[in-house]
């Protein structure tokens, strides 16, 4: 049979003295801090009962990761700095715009979706998304011979399709849309991918 075992985590070392003090019988003397022991012990007993931090996903209660910022290039959704909500759980709204001016050109664009949740995994999304692009553009024209001037360009665009988002460490995501896309300045109907990253807060 093998000798009892000293309790884990009590940092006691038995000293053993033998004294021959007449007939007295072999003492044993305890020699540990059982102070220091203890506190090691409670340490190690709180590292293991604490929980481990939960990495971020979209199903948390306690940080949902509600609001997003990014950039977006897609002409339905918009292309320049973006912005998304959620007005309930299961639906999104997505704006996205610029501008960008120089001497001899002027653009500016925005861009208006809904995302309506098909399917919300912790790091994984899977959505249909429809929405309204608008764009509008003046540059100036020098032709030779001729007076310069400035020509207009408007553009309407409105689509829809489906989206995948994926949630990239603890709080990026990028997403990924294929729209079946009406464009007004060609009057035709094609499928144009949109792209998307966002920091959620």
């Amino acid at each position: 049979m093998e000798p009892a075992r000293a309790p884990i985590g009590w940092a006691f070392s038995l000293r053993v003295i033998l004294a021959k003090e007449g007939d007295h019988p072999m003492r044993i003397h305890a020699t540990g801090r059982p102070a220091v022991a203890m506190a090691v012990l409670l340490a190690a007993m709180a590292a293991a009962a604490a929980p481990a931090a939960a990495a971020p996903d979209w199903n948390r209660l306690d940080d949902p990761l509600q609001g997003g910022i990014g950039v977006h290039v897609g002409r339905v959704g918009g292309t320049g700095l973006a912005f998304k909500w959620p007005l309930w759980w299961w639906l999104q709204v997505q704006t996205a715009g610029g501008i960008w001016n120089t001497e001899d050109n002027r653009r500016h664009n925005l861009g208006l979706e809904l995302q309506y949740l098909l399917r919300q995994d912790p790091r994984l999304r899977l959505y249909l998304v429809g929405g309204y692009g608008y764009s509008y553009s003046r540059e100036r024209k020098k032709p030779t011979g001729a007076p310069e001037y400035w020509a207009r360009d408007t553009n309407w665009n409105s689509g829809f399709g489906v989206g995948v988002e994926r949630l990239q460490g603890e709080r990026w995501s990028i997403q990924l849309d294929l729209a079946f896309t009406y464009r007004e300045d060609k009057d035709s109907v094609t499928l144009w991918p949109q792209l998307g990253c966002f920091f959620y807060w």
